[in-house]
C-alpha cells in the first residue's frame, strides 16, 4: 500500500498537539523526505514552523533538496540552532555545544518556551543522533532524556523527532529505547534507493500498525 500524502496529512491531522512522533531513519534519504513533507503540510494547514537544527542538519537536508532539484530555504521556519554554523531558516536562538548538557537544556528550554509562547506549531527535531554523541556519562544522558519527555504534552506544538538509527544504535547509551518509550507514536522508514517502505511500531490509530506502507522519495518531494 501506497503512503499517499492525504494518508499522511490525515495522520498527522489527527496527531493531538502535545504528543511527541518519534521516526527512526534507516536509510539514506528518510530524514530530507520527512521534513520536506512535514514542512509541506504546515504550510498548507497554515501552522507555525519550527525546527531544532543540531549541528547544522539542516543545511545538510536544504543541499540534499537543492541536489534533487528542489529549491528549498525554510525561510519561514524558525530555528534552535545547537552548534554549527551553516544558517538555515529564521535562527531565532543559538546555543553553543560544548556547554554542560543542565545549562544547556536551561537556554534551550527558555528559547522553545519563549516559541511556543506565540502559537501553534510544526516542531520537527533533527540531528538528534548528534545530540546525544556528545553523552559521555549517565546523568548527561538521562538529563537530555528527562528534558525531551518534559515537553511531552504542550500543546504549543506537534513534534516530529527524526534520528539516525543506524549511528544512534551504536552509542555507548542508546537513546532510541528510551525514545520509544516516550514517544505516543513510533515510526520506522527502511528501504534503499530512494524507495523506502514506512512502519509503525507504536501508534493509537490501530489501523495502521499491521500495515506496511511504500513510499518514494521522487514522490515526496512532487507534493
Amino acid at each position: 500500500m501506497e503512503m499517499t500524502k492525504e494518508m499522511l496529512f490525515d495522520v498527522i491531522d489527527r496527531t493531538p498537539f502535545g504528543d511527541l512522533v518519534f521516526i527512526e531513519d534507516e536509510t539514506t534519504y528518510g530524514s530530507i523526505m520527512a521534513t520536506y513533507a512535514f514542512v509541506r503540510y504546515a504550510r498548507e494547514r497554515g501552522i507555525k514552523i519550527m525546527i531544532d537544527d543540531v549541528l547544522d542538519t539542516l543545511f545538510l537536508i536544504k543541499k540534499q533538496l537543492e541536489f534533487l532539484g528542489v529549491q528549498e530555504d525554510f525561510s519561514d521556519a524558525l530555528v534552535i540552532k545547537t552548534g554549527g554554523k551553516m544558517d538555515v531558516g529564521k535562527v531565532v536562538g543559538r546555543i553553543p555545544l560544548e556547554t554542560e548538557p543542565v545549562i544547556y537544556l536551561s537556554r534551550y528550554e527558555g528559547m522553545a518556551n519563549e516559541v511556543f509562547s506565540e502559537g501553534k506549531y510544526i516542531n520537527i527535531v533533527l540531528g538528534l543522533e548528534r545530540l546525544f554523541a556528545f553523552m559521555q556519562e549517565p546523568v548527561e544522558f538521562y538529563t537530555i532524556i528527562n528534558s525531551i519527555q518534559g515537553f511531552l504534552g504542550n500543546k504549543s506544538r506537534k513534534a516530529f523527532y527524526i534520528i539516525d538509527k543506524n549511528v544512534a544504535s551504536n552509542f555507548k547509551f542508546n537513546p532510541i529505547p528510551e525514545l520509544e518509550e516516550i514517544a505516543t507514536t513510533v515510526a520506522y522508514i527502511k528501504g534503499e534507493y530512494g524507495k523506502g517502505k514506512v512502519t509503525f511500531g507504536k501508534n493509537p490509530f490501530i489501523e495502521f500498525l499491521s500495515n506496511e506502507y511504500e513510499v518514494s522519495l521522487e514522490r515526496v518531494l512532487q507534493w
